[in-house]
């Protein structure tokens, strides 16, 4: 049986996301693969660069908190990966307890890291007082405060309460209503054209000097190929040195995109092609 991973455990919005995207993709009906929980994004992705799961449901930004770095800096470390799928799931983060009580009586938050940056506003007006504790997912948090009967709270899903017997405190608590996540699936072939609208993912290493951006840049715009997302991330190798995340319109086959892999060839600018994929469905796409 094929499987495919996502950020659990049960109750996260990794499989809240992942069951919804089943259900929008018919080519994953047929034979529906198994659902294989990770704890973290890290060890999910490497597992899929080593074929220990077939694909990696992963999320890539948000709507409110930007990139997810990790997610970023883990696929730009894999050999053998390709985004096939993207992925727009609305996210409603609700504060979650063990019971019934007073916003003054909570002491600590648990969450994950984006979860607790989406919520900002809130936690600093109405929990100023508690401590933020960070856990690998909004799940893990919830299955935290579950089995400790403390004043403790979880910022999670309507799921995870649901899953862990957990009080639904106040819902919709993010700072921004329409809070959105981009999740990408990844494989290890390339998807096909979809005939339709696609995109393309590449990764960017420019060199530490003056102009080298600007160059790059230009070579898209001599083609009059979009950019729909260019975002940077420390390279890890030395200071002062970035990767550049790459989404462009158009499949990578297509006349301007392989000229562009041309030029850049020619004029040895690393560029690591990470898929060509359909855009996400119109009625999920809020960016």
């Amino acid at each position: 049986m094929r499987k495919m991973g996502y950020l659990g455990p049960k109750g996260s919005f990794s499989e809240e996301a992942i069951h919804l995207f089943l259900a929008t993709y018919p080519e994953f009906n047929e034979i529906p693969p198994a659902l294989i929980p990770f704890p973290t994004i890290p060890r999910l992705l490497l597992a899929c660069n080593d074929q220990a799961v077939d694909w990696a449901f992963v999320p890539l930004e948000n709507s409110t908190e930007g990139q997810v770095g990790v997610t970023m800096d883990t696929l730009s470390q894999t050999e053998q990966l390709f985004i096939t799928h993207e992925f727009v799931h609305l996210i409603d983060q609700c504060l979650l307890t063990h019971e019934p009580m007073p916003l003054g009586q909570i002491e600590r938050v648990y969450s994950h890291e984006q979860a607790l940056g989406q919520c900002r506003d809130f936690l600093d007006k109405h929990l100023p007082h508690a401590e933020q504790l960070i856990c690998l997912s909004t799940a893990e948090a919830a299955h935290k405060i579950s089995s400790i009967r403390e004043n403790w709270a979880a910022i999670g899903s309507r799921r995870a309460a649901h899953l862990y017997n957990l009080h639904l405190l106040q819902e919709r608590i993010q700072d921004i209503t329409l809070n959105a996540t981009r999740f990408v699936l990844v494989g290890h072939s390339l998807a096909e054209m979809s005939g339709g609208d696609d995109k393309t993912s590449l990764l960017i290493i420019a060199e530490n000097t003056p102009g080298s951006l600007y160059r790059i840049l230009g070579e898209f715009s001599q083609r009059h190929i979009n950019l729909s997302r260019i975002e940077s991330r420390p390279s890890k190798r030395k200071l002062g040195e970035y990767v550049f995340f790459v989404d462009m319109d158009g499949y990578v086959f297509a006349p301007p995109i392989q000229d562009l892999l041309w030029a850049f060839k020619e004029k040895n600018i690393f560029a690591k092609l990470l898929g060509s994929y359909p855009k996400a469905l119109p009625d999920e796409t809020i960016f």
